[in-house]
């Protein structure tokens, strides 16, 4: 099977450990993945809310410096240069504060080939409130600066972890396409979910300019007793059911979130797929939630003129 991800922090983790991507007990690694045909994996460069300014660019260079080292001894290539090979990388940055502050900063993200910012964690940052952010400010005048940069330069807006105001502002603002590459529906009743999970307006207005979200399955967004595969198949079957058909897919959050072990891995991808395919969903719809989504996306994003 084919398989595009939109979110994981196995870079980010693995760093800290100097762990190999080829083999580890984490959520990902290459060996566990060989059943994939294709596998195209967006990683992401977490940047705690306690660093801003220089810190979080130095910070951001070291997990770099590594993310680089494993593409290259595992013979990963990056999906912009569009070669045929079975393991892709996407490289996201989690938390716009990996900017620095200054459209400078941006330009070295791009640099770097960064095609994804998810623009705050939960905190405040120099572009927004994050969706914790005990007084929600929406985008700031530099946030407002950089996303418009960011779509010159092709690369994303995620709402993932952005406030509800700095969700409309963003919608609001921007002329090119935005995702959610790792969120769910606003079906579950805890702190957490409540925070993080989208309202079906959200999904509507993320439908509307041509994204894409990715289910995430940390087990606080899923449900709370329920949070396997049942649970995946309501988030997905709400979002499906308002239109969401070619915009739902795959953003597990592995190796960044604690996970039911029935979903913990990705050795359990198929395992979903043919549950998923034993409860209604069809081959194509299939296709379109564990691929061409996501693949449609940022072909669009990268290539289309």
């Amino acid at each position: 099977m084919r398989f595009f991800d939109l979110h994981c922090d196995t870079i980010t983790e693995l760093c800290k450990k100097q762990g190999s991507l080829a083999l580890n007990d984490g959520h990902i690694s290459l060996d566990r993945a060989s059943y994939l045909t294709e596998y195209v994996q967006d990683y992401a460069i977490f940047i705690p809310d306690e660093y801003r300014g220089k810190e979080a660019v130095d910070y951001f260079d070291k997990v770099y410096a590594y993310y680089k080292n494993e593409m290259n001894k595992n013979g990963i290539s990056e999906y912009a240069d569009r070669l045929d090979t079975k393991f892709k990388s996407v490289l996201s940055v989690e938390g716009g504060a990996g900017i620095g502050g200054t459209i400078e900063g941006l330009y070295h993200l791009a640099d770097c080939g960064v095609k994804l910012i998810t623009l705050t964690w939960n905190g405040r940052n120099e572009l927004a409130s994050g969706c914790f952010d005990e007084e929600d400010i929406g985008l700031t005048s530099f946030g407002r600066e950089a996303v418009k940069e960011m779509e010159n330069l092709r690369i994303a807006a995620d709402v993932s972890h952005l406030s509800v105001k700095g969700f409309y502002d963003l919608a609001d603002l921007a002329d090119k396409p935005f995702m959610a590459s790792h969120s769910c529906i606003d079906i579950v009743d805890n702190f957490k979910a409540k925070h993080r999970n989208l309202t079906k307006d959200q999904v509507k207005i993320i439908a509307e300019h041509g994204g894409v979200i990715g289910i995430n399955l940390w087990e606080k967004l899923l449900g709370n007793e329920d949070n396997s595969f049942d649970a995946v198949l309501r988030h997905m079957s709400e979002i499906i059911e308002i239109g969401g058909e070619d915009i739902v897919s795959m953003g597990t959050d592995f190796d960044g979130c604690d996970i039911n072990d029935e979903l913990a891995g990705i050795e359990k991808i198929p395992v979903l797929y043919d549950f998923l395919g034993n409860h209604g969903f069809s081959e194509n719809l299939l296709d379109k939630i564990f691929f061409s989504n996501a693949d449609r996306f940022f072909a669009n994003l990268l290539f289309t003129k």
